[in-house]
């Protein structure tokens, strides 16, 4: 159990020294926690197993904090100025969302082409690119304060 806290508290350590260290290049900090997280995550450091992720408490823990971050999520939305501002947030958010798939999906073609692996499959991983979480944005505005001045 203490080493489990202890494997916690230096991948949260890890990711708050790398956040830094990204942020000193002039690039959000959260660029570095994700970083850290895909390097040293829950697998790697041994802090989740196989079998916690089948237990009904973990499911239970994580979608309370899917809710968490939701409600953080829509305390930021203000919708009479999301009202004023509604064509560019269609376009922008079009762009982005034909952009990703386009891309993500171009570039799993061309690795599935070279090593014979399926194309439809880069479909798919286009589709997956979609649902990525806005929590990365939502930091990067908060953090630089980049908010459209029509939103303010």
């Amino acid at each position: 159990m203490i080493t489990g806290l202890l494997r916690i508290f230096a991948v949260l350590c890890s990711a708050f020294v790398c956040g830094k260290l990204i942020s000193k290049l002039k690039l959000p900090a959260i660029l570095g926690w994700l970083i850290t997280g895909i390097v040293l995550g829950p697998y790697l450091a041994e802090v989740v197993t196989l079998e916690i992720t089948n237990t009904l408490w973990y499911r239970i823990f994580i979608k309370f904090f899917e809710c968490f971050a939701g409600v953080l999520i829509g305390r930021e939305i203000i919708f009479k100025k999301i009202a004023s501002s509604g064509r560019q947030i269609i376009g922008i958010t079009f762009v982005q969302s034909i952009g990703t798939f386009l891309f993500v999906t171009a570039a799993f073609s061309a690795v599935f082409f070279i090593t014979d692996i399926p194309i439809f499959l880069a479909f798919i991983f286009g589709g997956i690119a979609l649902a990525t979480a806005p929590a990365p944005a939502l930091s990067i505005v908060n953090e630089y304060h980049t908010l459209p001045s029509s939103l303010l």
